[in-house]
């Protein structure tokens, strides 16, 4: 399956928490907090995940999920590759 890969960056981690998502990046050890609600599980986020594994909603919630996952990548906490 040909698409987009989504998984954390070397040296981030990330937990759920009552507004979203909180990651931690070793490097530089700051702390971001995105407001993602339930929309993704930040075990999607452990391993390389395609993305059509995260747009499990409606189609609104699902247009939020590629802004928030767009987000987190332009903040370089998670990476994106393609997949052939």
């Amino acid at each position: 399956m040909s698409g987009i890969l989504y998984g954390l960056a070397p040296g981030v981690s990330v937990r759920k928490e009552s507004f979203g998502l909180l990651f931690y990046n070793a490097k530089d050890t700051n702390l971001t907090f995105v407001k993602s609600g339930d929309l993704i599980d930040p075990e999607y986020l452990w391993e390389e995940r395609h993305e059509s594994e995260f747009y499990r909603w409606g189609i609104r919630a699902n247009e939020m999920t590629r802004k928030i996952l767009a987000q987190i990548v332009d903040r370089e906490l998670v990476v994106e590759k393609k997949s052939l």
